[in-house]
């Protein structure tokens, strides 16, 4: 089982008019530490990357990094997963990082060598590898200025005369994807003073999707991490995770990731480090 190493620098040398694809399933910033290399991109022109030089990448995107005919390529590189952060996106940045239906993110963005992404990337590539929190943090820190700069600037959607949806958009809006995973869907109702039907139907038309979906959604993604990173009892991930029972958990996660929480945590044990 290929498990991705979320804000870990990592090194990657391809010899000489090798390729390599930058398969992710959220975001990947790679830099060239040696040698020259070329950004290819079916329908794009072609681009060179000099030392110094790197990209951002979105998902899976169709494009790939060769190598120079005359010499090897080596990369520094790390990806941010963002449903491994719903303890710091807000519901509506998470919004504008998945979604995204009518301003799209661009799915490859380039920097270079003298730019201040590209110093402040060469600087902590400098640094003695690491994967403890201070270079977790550095990473986090770089990805996310960089992705401030990539989205679009918040709109305020037009005052309708609805105080409930403008309080809704207000209190749900900054709430932190960790809170809505914690918090019932009748306490949320509550707070809002309406009906849980209500509530409902004002989150799928302001966030697009269910409530339900993406609650659901953030606590199977905490889940696997619990499994990654303790030793606890799957009961206790289940209930860690805000499931009462480990029978509906058990079914819920199988159904999201194909296999069992057992499954999973012995899969992601046995991976290569």
């Amino acid at each position: 089982m290929n498990v991705e190493r979320h804000l870990v620098l990592q090194e990657l040398t391809l010899s000489p008019s090798a390729e390599w694809f930058p398969h992710c399933n959220g975001w990947m910033m790679t830099r060239v530490a040696e040698g020259t290399g070329y950004w290819l991109q079916s329908g794009a022109a072609h681009r060179q990357l000099n030392l110094g030089d790197g990209l951002i990448v979105l998902r899976n995107v169709n494009g790939i990094v060769r190598a120079s005919q005359l010499n090897s390529l080596k990369l520094q590189r790390f990806t941010v997963q963002p449903q491994y952060l719903n303890g710091l996106l807000t519901v509506a940045e998470w919004q504008q990082l998945e979604v995204v239906p009518d301003n799209p993110l661009p799915y490859v963005s380039f920097f270079a060598a003298d730019e201040p992404i590209g110093q402040k990337f060469m600087r902590l590539a400098d640094q003695t590898p690491s994967d403890r929190l201070p270079m977790r943090c550095a990473l986090l820190l770089l990805w996310a200025n960089v992705v401030s700069s990539l989205m679009p600037l918040p709109v305020s959607p037009p005052a309708d005369g609805n105080k409930l949806r403008d309080h809704f958009r207000e209190h749900v809006g900054h709430m932190t994807e960790a809170e809505l995973s914690d918090r019932s869907l009748a306490e949320l109702a509550r707070q809002l003073h309406c009906s849980e039907r209500h509530f409902s139907r004002l989150f799928r038309e302001e966030f697009g999707v269910p409530f339900r979906a993406r609650q659901n959604e953030l606590r199977l993604q905490r889940a696997r991490q619990l499994l990654a990173d303790s030793n606890t009892s799957i009961l206790n991930v289940a209930h860690e995770s805000g499931y009462r029972h480990l029978g509906p958990f058990n079914a819920l996660f199988k159904k999201r990731f194909g296999v069992t929480p057992t499954e999973w945590r012995q899969r992601y044990l046995g991976r290569d480090t």
